[in-house]
């Protein structure tokens, strides 16, 4: 059963989230409303898969809280979600250590699928998030990163796809080539990036 922790001060949307997790049939191992709240009580909570966290939070934000949660569970999946689109926000969140960025409102309906995306090795990241990433990343030039000019351009274009958080078959659909020819492609850029997950990969670049 996928496991799920969530930490968000708006009672409503906490509540919301709740019921539409156990609906599907996910296992909901907390729900916070604070950073402090969740520094109290970690030593007796479960190992969620993924942790959807707000950033405007009383007291702790949920910026400064990243690196305390991931170092409590450093294989969750941490997703912030927030009404906040400043580029300069998102990028601390990504830099900090958060695997995903959702803006506000949360689509409840999507959420099944959206879990599913992190099951398939996707980033949930809403596409204006996406957008900007790319786009900082560029300005930043990705031909700084080791190894990356060793790539053809069909490797670099995956890599650009993977960024934005989409899965391997959707990439393939944007790229109109079978899903196998992604994961082919996924491993020549493994060995000539010199790493072992997609994590790695991206954490190159971010």
């Amino acid at each position: 059963m996928v496991t799920v922790g969530i930490i968000e001060d708006d009672n409503k949307l906490q509540k919301l989230f709740i019921q539409t997790l156990e609906l599907i049939g996910v296992e909901v191992v907390f729900a916070f409303s604070s950073i402090e709240e969740f520094r109290m009580r970690k030593a007796n909570l479960g190992n969620p898969f993924i942790i959807f966290l707000d950033i405007g939070l009383p007291g702790i934000s949920g910026l400064d809280g990243i690196s305390m949660i991931n170092g409590h569970y450093p294989d969750a999946h941490l997703v912030v979600i927030s009404g906040n689109s400043d580029q300069k926000i998102i990028w601390s969140a990504i830099t900090r250590g958060a695997k995903g960025y959702l803006i506000k409102p949360i689509k409840m309906e999507s959420i099944k699928q959206q879990i599913q995306i992190v099951i398939e090795g996707g980033a949930l990241i809403s596409p204006e998030v996406g957008n900007i990433l790319v786009q900082k990343v560029q300005t930043d030039k990705f031909s700084s990163v080791k190894n990356y000019n060793d790539l053809t351009q069909r490797e670099k274009e995956v890599i650009k796809y993977l960024l934005k958080g989409l899965t391997y078959k959707e990439v393939a659909n944007y790229m109109d080539v079978a899903s196998s020819t992604i994961n082919d492609f996924v491993k020549k850029i493994y060995r000539k990036m010199d790493v072992h997950s997609k994590t790695e990969l991206l954490s190159l670049f971010l």
